[in-house]
């Protein structure tokens, strides 16, 4: 499935995206467990299938089931004007507002110099063990929407990552059974101020400003894409490519990273964690290529879809 947080009147509410149409789970789940005859119908659905990815997630192999029982229901119904208490099961793409797949994960988790391309620009060696910092979910923001330059910064950075996001709690897992606890995958940027990075010589300021973790436009599940090592990394700057390269320059690999960051935290489902950037980077090239109000971020994962976000001028009152 491509999970989504969609918003079209009221709240954001978890969805299906097939073919540019976005099914609301919890919606279909009660209209088909409601045309059975359960008098709980709605109390069941919004336990198995919440509208919201992480409390979907908690539910774990029950709340999947139910989410392909329900999806399986409606598309034999054929009929796309049900509605349930005036809400509709089925909205198109056009017609809805893409939040984050993940609006508030309990942990953001980054991995840094963790491309062979990135190393080599840069004539690095690689480093013994994974080198991981976090950022806060502030940094959250989904497709389309506005990443603001900060105002105490004029050297705003892109970092184009492919991420995966933890499906089970689990603490020192394998790397043989690290995809058991994986729910799937995901574009990400780690937007960066870099001039604060340099200034304090680390990285939570520089990378914890509002918007600076952008990610998305959807969840993809990891039945829809059991290996991601040899997918491709673009990132654009209005229609400019400044980052090209593939998940199999990875140093350490996605099990390698449940492992790792899995014997030093309890990782929990929704944790969002992003496997690192190849080279190209803003403030390594000759002339800088930071971006500016007015530019246009694209962030490209092969099968993971094209992020878009605007950037502009942060605006101080």
């Amino acid at each position: 499935m491509k999970l989504v947080m969609f918003q079209s009147i009221g709240d954001p509410r978890l969805g299906n995206l097939v073919d540019g149409k976005v099914y609301d789970l919890n919606v279909i789940y009660e209209m088909m467990l409601g045309s059975a005859g359960d008098p709980r119908a709605r109390q069941k659905a919004d336990l198995l299938l919440p509208s919201e990815t992480v409390r979907f997630l908690e539910g774990g192999e029950e709340s999947k089931k139910a989410a392909g029982d329900a999806m399986n229901w409606f598309l034999k119904q054929q009929k796309d004007s049900l509605r349930l208490r005036g809400m509709k099961p089925l909205h198109a793409l056009d017609d809805v507002t893409l939040s984050a797949p993940i609006l508030n994960p309990s942990k953001i988790i980054c991995v840094a110099h963790n491309y062979h391309d990135f190393l080599k620009e840069l004539g690095m060696k690689p480093h013994p063990e994974p080198r991981i910092f976090a950022k806060f979910a502030n940094a959250v923001t989904g497709y389309d929407q506005p990443i603001a330059r900060p105002a105490m910064s004029k050297a705003l950075g892109y970092e184009a990552e492919l991420a995966f996001v933890i499906g089970k709690r689990c603490k020192h897992v394998s790397e043989e059974k690290a995809y058991d606890y994986i729910a799937g995958y995901m574009a990400f940027n780690d937007v960066s101020a870099s001039d604060l990075t340099q200034k304090d010589v680390q990285n939570l300021r520089g990378k914890s400003f509002d918007g600076f973790a952008p990610m998305g436009p959807y969840l993809l599940t990891t039945d829809e894409m059991p290996d991601p090592h040899n997918l491709a990394v673009f990132l654009r700057v209005n229609e400019n490519v400044l980052q090209e390269s593939n998940t199999n320059q990875l140093v350490y690999n996605v099990p390698q990273l449940v492992a790792f960051c899995s014997a030093v935290f309890t990782l929990e489902p929704g944790d969002v964690v992003a496997t690192g950037t190849p080279g190209g980077l803003a403030k390594d090239r000759d002339p800088h290529t930071y971006m500016e109000p007015g530019d246009m971020m694209e962030t490209e994962i092969e099968g993971l879809g094209i992020m878009k976000n605007p950037i502009i001028e942060e605006t101080v009152v």
